[in-house]
């Protein structure tokens, strides 16, 4: 025999602490929306579990009124607060307006003799609720790599055939009159394993959001903070997942100094940003950027072909000329440097030399172009400065 009566009550005690415990961080700023759906759809949940056990001590029609369409509404808030943690973007109100419309007629649906129907109801919309966290916690585990996202997608899967059998069992009349007391059938048995999932459940984002959290920081400590590319050690921990040929560019910017002295550190800066930004976009999206250092860069590009590459080379230069022309007058000869080799992988020492031998060489060799058609004179810099006063000013306001 099973006490379902007790069990009812853990859930609902288990249902309320989890609300408050997600609530509290929303209300003092620690959490997102996420944790306010959350938490107030577990409060709910943990009161229509307090209206069953008191529907079956003798409560009046109200609580029964009240408790059947808050048990669907707490599942759209869990829900709703499933989509605000994947994005924080996501609108809600339209999903909660029709739970609501799903909601309504249990309102006036109270005569007893439709109990097993109701519940038979409830089951229903309660596993499709369930099914879609588990497509959206999926989702998040896929796309931000969430191991914690697979057991949130695990705790929710579990309950949507055991609440389809409870249901079905119950518009077929094989359950009894009551949720709660004490039983020994199929129903009470599935009832007390949704319950134990749902305990289990009740804290998982907190889990996941703990994840999330940790990968943020080790992405941080990966990441260059001017250009968001990755350093050199988020290479170093990347380098063993490349796998099989491919190429790899280092790319080097001609003229970085004269800019820094011409035009001042801020446009410098800019000219970082404007590189990463223009290599990330001609890039696939299994490459990887690394900023090497100072205005070094390198591409790994995973299974990128001898013939390929070339034209992502060209699309970085050609854009950089065009947007970098903003930043610096194109007289100052700000570009890209690029050197590419291919090879394995695996041997990646060897292809950075390589790339970093041919870089520059295509550096030296447009040193050398310049060296035998001069166009500008050695007054070049102070010609700059007085076409553009800005610059003259960056330059001052930089250098003293």
């Amino acid at each position: 025999m099973i006490d379902l009566t007790t069990l009812y009550i853990l859930a609902a005690l288990g249902s309320i602490v989890a609300g408050i415990v997600h609530v509290v961080p929303w209300a003092t700023g620690r959490f997102g929306g996420w944790a306010a759906w959350w938490g107030f759809g577990h409060v709910a949940m943990g009161m229509t579990a307090v209206a069953a056990v008191l529907r079956d001590h003798g409560a009046e029609d109200w609580i029964i009124r009240l408790g059947n369409p808050l048990a669907i509404l707490s599942y759209a808030a869990i829900f709703a607060g499933m989509r605000s943690f994947g994005d924080p973007r996501a609108r809600n109100l339209p999903m909660i307006a029709l739970a609501g419309l799903i909601a309504a007629p249990l309102f006036f649906w109270v005569d007893p003799a439709d109990f097993p129907q109701r519940v038979a109801y409830l089951c229903v919309f309660r596993s499709l609720f369930d099914l879609a966290t588990v497509v959206l916690a999926v989702r998040m585990a896929r796309r931000e790599h969430l191991h914690t996202g697979w057991i949130v997608a695990t705790l929710f899967a579990i309950t949507v055939p055991l609440f389809l059998v409870r249901g079905w069992l119950s518009a077929t009349d094989q359950i009894g009159g009551s949720l709660t007391g004490r039983h020994d059938d199929a129903g009470a048995w599935l009832a007390a394993a949704q319950i134990a999932f749902i305990l289990f459940r009740g804290f998982s984002l907190f889990v996941m959001e703990a994840e999330r959290g940790q990968r943020t920081l080790a992405d941080l400590a990966d990441r260059d903070s001017l250009t968001a590319a990755l350093n050199r050690g988020g290479f170093q921990r990347r380098r063993d997942r490349w796998q099989g040929d491919g190429a790899v560019m280092m790319i080097d910017l001609d003229c970085f100094k004269q800019l820094n002295d011409t035009c001042g550190h801020a446009a410098g800066d800019a000219m970082l940003r404007l590189l990463a930004d223009v290599a990330r976009d001609a890039m696939p999206a299994d490459a990887a950027l690394c900023r090497w250092g100072g205005d070094e860069f390198v591409c790994v590009l995973p299974g990128m072909s001898a013939d390929r590459a070339p034209d992502v080379a060209a699309r970085i230069t050609a854009r950089f000329a065009a947007d970098g022309a903003r930043i610096a007058p194109a007289v100052i000869g700000v570009v890209p440097s690029i050197g590419i080799a291919f090879g394995s992988l695996a041997e990646m020492t060897t292809l950075l030399a390589e790339a970093d031998m041919r870089m520059y060489a295509e550096k030296a060799q447009r040193r050398s172009w310049r060296d035998e058609h001069p166009t500008h004179d050695d007054t070049w810099q102070r010609s700059v400065a007085e076409n553009d006063p800005t610059i003259g000013l960056i330059s001052h306001v930089q250098h003293g």
